[in-house]
């Protein structure tokens, strides 16, 4: 399989990838193996680390269920860089995750990253007319602080990296790339143009790579969504969000959209007075999640179910360069019905279907086996006690299911709100959401604008959860044996729950 090397640049990059590992957990897929690489100097940060987790509790799941066609979920492959290399034959790891670890810059200032102190007089008045001060005394280690001149210095450390080299020599024709990034602060800001230069270049380590320089490759670039509370000891200021836009869009113009150099461009942005605390990186920087976010992962498919045609490159540059712009309905509550028919269409189904998949596993799985279903205790089936205490469903699966319930509720109580379904968010004593309530007593009427379809004859007979029970018999039934118990596990519920939601709503 052609696989996609998605760069998330930045926390943006880490949350537009986490967005995406919810959609491709639900269902959609995008044909192409995803390999993410997450460039981040904050190596304690708290959204990048939440995504890593996310992600290995992902390739867990799908290497546990891979290759059995009765299952809609988690079917597309998620790959480190590392999967690749091995699989091609390759020798020691490149490095054993989702991130690059940049080196030089744990517990460093900036001066020290470029060894200031070493340097005669003459440079060090040029590095000062480069550089403030405040610049050259940054702390390197919690990010770059909205300062993309410095991040621009020390991320270019990654195309001279054994990874990037690692990266190149398992690049194959069919392969394709994108780059994930905002224009308003400093690692994605600087990271995003500085890596496109050199793919499109084609040389790493002083070996050419014409299919790398002809790469199809697309980049979403994420303007200001958010401000953060005013804070003078900061060096994060918001009000500066929109003047650095404008200066990267103008350095975009000429060096990226002005030379043909990507072949699909997407931008995004809100202005919406959504504010978040002023944290400068670390595990306390955990953002909600976005609704921007969530169509920023939507462009990464978009790319993906792009004809090659239209991607083509001639000796690095793009022959017909595209750029798009998302959009919804005027409103600051959006629904599935808010969006236009094409992305209502790609989303609804999965996300619902795994909205209630991950409903009953929370609150009836325990409840299934007490009852003793036909669907957990068919031969074959057997989804016991034992079963729901495996690292499978313990660990992974409930971790994941977890993790996506938070985001939901997150991408709810955020400005603008994503609503499609019709809960309330539970928090703690810091305000951070830590799961959703429903009202268990019409559950089909959680699908906001999507009104439940009732049956004659099914009115006052089985509703909610025993209604769930009869579509997942029936599909147990219908799938006879699988070759593991958490293959048929999953078909089950992928089964069942298809065939009740095309009942009761779509």
């Amino acid at each position: 399989m052609a696989k996609l090397y998605i760069f998330g640049i930045g926390g943006t990059g880490a949350r537009v990838i986490k967005s995406l590992s919810m959609l491709l957990a639900s269902g959609v897929k995008t044909n192409f193996d995803i390999v993410p690489i997450l460039i981040d100097p904050d190596s304690a940060g708290g959204d990048l680390n939440r995504t890593i987790k996310l992600l290995r509790d992902y390739q867990n799941i799908h290497k546990t269920i891979d290759g059995y066609e009765q299952n809609n979920f988690f079917k597309n492959k998620i790959s480190t860089l590392s999967d690749i290399v091995t699989e091609k034959g390759g020798g020691a790891k490149v490095f054993d995750g989702f991130r690059f670890e940049l080196d030089g810059i744990q517990n460093d200032r900036f001066k020290d990253f470029i060894d200031f102190n070493s340097l005669d007089a003459n440079n060090k008045n040029l590095v000062k007319l480069l550089f403030s001060e405040k610049n050259l005394d940054a702390d390197l280690g919690v990010g770059f602080k909205g300062n993309p001149n410095i991040g621009s210095v020390v991320l270019n450390q990654f195309t001279k990296s054994e990874v990037f080299q690692s990266f190149a020599d398992s690049y194959e024709a069919d392969d394709r790339i994108f780059i994930v990034s905002s224009i308003f602060g400093g690692t994605g800001a600087a990271g995003f143009p500085l890596l496109l230069k050199n793919l499109r270049k084609g040389k790493v380590g002083g070996k050419n790579y014409e299919h790398l320089k002809n790469s199809r490759i697309g980049a979403i670039s994420v303007l200001p969504y958010f401000k953060v509370k005013q804070n003078d000891n900061s060096e994060i200021d918001s009000h500066g969000f929109i003047t650095k836009t404008k200066a990267a869009l103008h350095y975009y113009a000429r060096n990226i959209s002005g030379n043909n150099s990507i072949n699909s461009l997407y931008y995004i942005g809100d202005s919406a007075e959504n504010t978040y605390e002023n944290i400068e990186g670390g595990t306390n920087q955990k953002n909600d999640a976005h609704f921007i976010e969530l169509a920023s992962a939507l462009s990464i498919v978009d790319f993906a179910n792009t004809e090659d045609i239209y991607l083509e490159t001639k000796n690095g540059i793009a022959s017909n360069p595209t750029y798009k712009e998302f959009g919804t309905k005027d409103v600051r509550q959006i629904s599935f019905n808010d969006l236009f028919d094409s992305t209502k269409n790609s989303i609804i189904n999965n996300l619902t279907e795994y909205f209630y998949f991950n409903l009953f596993l929370k609150d009836k799985m325990t409840w299934a086996i007490n009852e003793n279903y036909p669907f957990v205790s068919e031969d074959g089936a057997k989804f016991d006690i034992n079963f729901i205490q495996q690292s499978f469903y313990k660990n992974f699966l409930s971790d994941f299911n977890r993790e996506f319930r938070i985001w939901i509720a997150e991408v709810f109580r955020n400005q603008i709100s994503f609503a499609p379904f019709s809960i309330n968010p539970v928090t703690n004593e810091q305000n951070e959401i830590t799961d959703f309530k429903i009202d268990t007593s019409s559950i089909f009427t959680l699908v906001r604008g999507i009104p439940e379809r009732k049956g004659v004859f099914n009115t006052f007979k089985q509703k909610n959860f025993e209604l769930f029970v009869t579509h997942l018999n029936n599909a147990s039934h219908k799938l006879g044996d699988a070759p593991s118990p958490q293959k048929r596990f999953m078909g089950v519920f992928s089964q069942g729950i298809k065939s009740l939601v095309n009942k009761k709503l779509l």
